[in-house]
């Protein structure tokens, strides 16, 4: 950057910066003044306040980060887009302004930029940035008031346990089987014997019929048989009783197979190595990050057309700051944290 007139630069009100970057926080992640440093706007959506039981709207944080220096074009384009001039133009009053701000810093002078906030170098030489209150307002909320909004208590109802009661059958059931069981073939033998016309007297000697003479069998066995020789108390019927197999009830014991929840990760924060308009730039900077150890990852951002190159994708706020910690230790200074 070639050298300027300074006192030039101290008479400058910034007015490309002080117009165009408020409403570029509200677009962009990321803006660099080249040479300078790099605005980063950290994002944070709506959540719940569980202490004041208020729903809390979407917010954005920025933070100056003096080792982002690299040019990546942002200012400029919204310099050609608001005054209709060529790049080369637009470049000129970037470099005219962020001149000038970096004499006034080293000169121990405070840069006030209207409406975006001031600039100001340390006792230890780092340059940092305190934001307009009025940014700081628009930003917190977006002009949002915090919603009351009590919790939902939801009472599980516990099913009772349906228990299977097994089923005895009673005895007087039982006897009442049997019964039928032998009653049945008697009263049918009963009503063949009663309707039959072959009038035989061997059978009508036992079950009679209502209009027929009894008659008696004159058949005497002889004495050496085993019936005449047999004595009353050896004589006896026996009956065979079959009893319908009782039902029994088996009670299989519920089974219940839990399944561990998969949970997947997910990313709130990337520590961002480098952001570039153009593929190729973030691809090169992709080989290098792997080349040092990391395993980097690009996002594309749609609605500034940005190509991000993070070195981690983290779930926690505290985590990705650890691993920023190490990142920079590395030689990694121009690395930052982003909010999803």
């Amino acid at each position: 950057m070639e050298s300027r007139n300074p006192e030039l630069y101290c008479s400058m009100d910034f007015k490309f910066t002080r117009n165009l970057l408020p409403g570029m926080f509200l677009d962009y992640d990321c803006v660099i003044i080249p040479g300078l440093g790099g605005f980063v706007c950290n994002g944070r959506s709506a959540w719940y306040d569980e202490e004041n039981e208020e729903m809390v709207p979407p917010s954005r944080e920025v933070i100056f980060n003096p080792n982002l220096t690299h040019n990546d074009g942002l200012l400029a384009q919204e310099i050609m887009r608001a005054r209709d001039l060529s790049y080369s133009e637009a470049m000129k009053h970037v470099e005219d302004e962020a001149s000038s701000m970096v004499v006034q810093l080293g000169e121990g002078k405070p840069v006030e930029i209207a409406h975006v906030g001031r600039l100001y170098s340390g006792d230890d030489g780092v340059t940092r940035f305190l934001p307009d209150a009025e940014l700081v307002r628009v930003l917190r909320s977006f002009g949002h008031a915090r919603i009351p909004l009590s919790k939902i208590v939801v009472k599980s109802v516990e099913k009772e346990e349906k228990k299977a009661i097994p089923m005895h059958t009673p005895f007087r059931v039982k006897a009442a089987r049997v019964a039928a069981v032998i009653s049945v073939p008697i009263a049918l033998a009963g009503a063949w014997m009663i309707s039959d016309s072959s009038n035989s007297n061997t059978l009508l000697s036992v079950f009679p019929s209502l209009n027929t003479e009894a008659i008696v069998s004159t058949f005497i066995p002889s004495q050496g048989s085993g019936l005449f020789n047999a004595s009353p108390e050896d004589t006896f019927e026996e009956i065979e009783i079959q009893y319908a197999p009782e039902e029994i009830e088996v009670e299989l014991e519920e089974v219940v197979v839990e399944f561990a929840e998969v949970r997947e990760t997910q990313i709130n924060f990337l520590i961002v190595g480098g952001a570039f308009s153009i593929a190729e730039n973030a691809l090169k900077l992709a080989e290098t990050l792997k080349q040092e150890g990391f395993t980097p990852t690009h996002h594309f951002q749609s609605h500034n057309n940005l190509n991000l190159v993070a070195l981690g994708e983290f779930e926690t706020e505290w985590s990705a700051r650890k691993a920023l910690e190490k990142a920079r230790k590395k030689g990694r200074t121009a690395s930052w944290l982003k909010r999803l």
